[in-house]
Order: structure tokens, then C-alpha cells, then sequence
């Protein structure tokens, strides 16, 4: 597949930071999708989905039946029900719940990507209170994929990114701009340009 999945990871001060990320991105097509957990209330969800839905090559949706995995998608969780990911290329709605305490739960989104063997997959964490994320830190390096994380001063709040730099396993660190931009040179590297250009 001819398609990097990349996992967000967020929470307080999260959707400006995501948003700002996105925006950073260049207006061109990107072979590319997203899949966001933010720890969020559910009323809020579309104002979130509207305010990522801004950039003209980024088409974002709440996840609420099964979706693929393809470019320009940038997919949000929800917070009632757990997502998953199958084999075949797809985002699925579960009818189970998110382990507590968090809703979406970033562990989980975590784990459960890695369901999706012959994908690339890169993991970005953002501003955000409490830890979620960093229990499966070792979990991700260990298949091969990448942390990036948000740096702690251009946090709103940094304990989330803090807690997954404290694991050791972060392999890059810049505020919302620097990590869009190191995204889109990770993307040319990857992937030769004339197949999303």
C-alpha cells in the first residue's frame, strides 16, 4: 500500500495543535492518512471535524462505520466506541468501549495499528494532560515505527509529550509547523514523487 498510516495522539490544547499541524502541510496531494485520537467531549467532535476540514487536500471525518485507509483521509475517533484496523486496508467502528480512563483511548489506537502489517506507520504525539500514549511506546518502536512528539514548550499543556519522551523512545521532537515539515520530507523519502504529485 502505497500509503503511510500516521497515528495523533492528543488531548488539552490538541485540536489547535493539530490544526496548526495540518495547515502546515503543503496544498498538494500526500500519500498520507491520518487517524486522530484526541481525548475530547463527544458535542465537540464536529467543530473539531470542521476546523481539520480546512486544508483544500485534507477531507476529514468522524469514524462511524468502517473506512479505508487511503490518501487525504484524516479520520477522527470517536469517543463512545473503540476503532480497529484490519488487515484488508480499513478503519473499523467497534461496538466495544474504550478502556478507561481515557475516551479515545491513545494505548489502544496504538496496539491496535499494528494490526496492519504492511503499512508504514508513524506515531505523533501533542500537546495533552495525563500519559495516554506511553504505555505502548516500547510496543511501537518494537514494530518498527517511529515517535514523533510535540516539544514541551509549544505545548498548551506538554504532560502527555513529556510522559512519552520520558519513555526514551522518541525519535523526533518539533512544534506543530516543524513536525508537518518533517513529515513531508519523511513522505519524499518514502515514496517516489510522481505517485501522489
Amino acid at each position: 500500500m502505497n500509503t503511510m498510516l500516521v497515528l495523533l495522539g492528543a488531548s488539552t490544547g490538541g485540536p489547535a495543535a493539530v490544526k496548526a499541524f495540518i495547515d502546515a502541510l503543503p496544498d498538494k496531494p500526500l500519500p498520507v492518512c491520518f487517524v486522530l485520537a484526541n481525548h475530547i467531549n463527544e458535542g465537540s467532535l464536529p467543530n473539531l471535524q470542521a476546523m481539520l476540514n480546512e486544508h483544500p487536500f485534507i477531507d476529514a471525518e468522524i469514524i462511524d462505520q468502517y473506512k479505508d485507509i487511503k490518501p487525504g483521509k484524516l479520520y477522527i475517533a470517536p469517543i463512545d466506541k473503540k476503532i480497529s484496523f484490519v488487515v484488508q486496508g480499513k478503519v473499523i467502528l467497534t461496538d466495544e468501549p474504550w478502556s478507561k480512563p481515557y475516551a479515545p483511548n491513545i494505548n489502544e489506537l496504538f496496539a491496535e495499528s499494528l494490526e496492519l502489517r504492511d503499512v508504514e506507520k508513524l506515531a505523533i504525539i501533542f500537546s495533552g494532560m495525563g500519559e495516554d500514549g506511553s504505555e505502548n511506546a516500547e510496543l511501537l518502536t518494537e514494530s518498527g515505527v517511529d515517535i514523533w512528539c510535540q516539544t514541551i514548550e509549544s505545548c498548551i499543556q506538554s504532560s502527555m509529550p513529556e510522559s512519552m519522551m520520558k519513555t526514551g523512545q522518541v525519535t523526533y521532537k518539533d512544534d506543530p509547523a516543524g513536525l508537518a515539515a518533517q513529515l513531508v520530507i519523511l513522505l519524499e523519502a518514502l515514496f517516489p514523487v510522481d505517485q501522489y504529485a
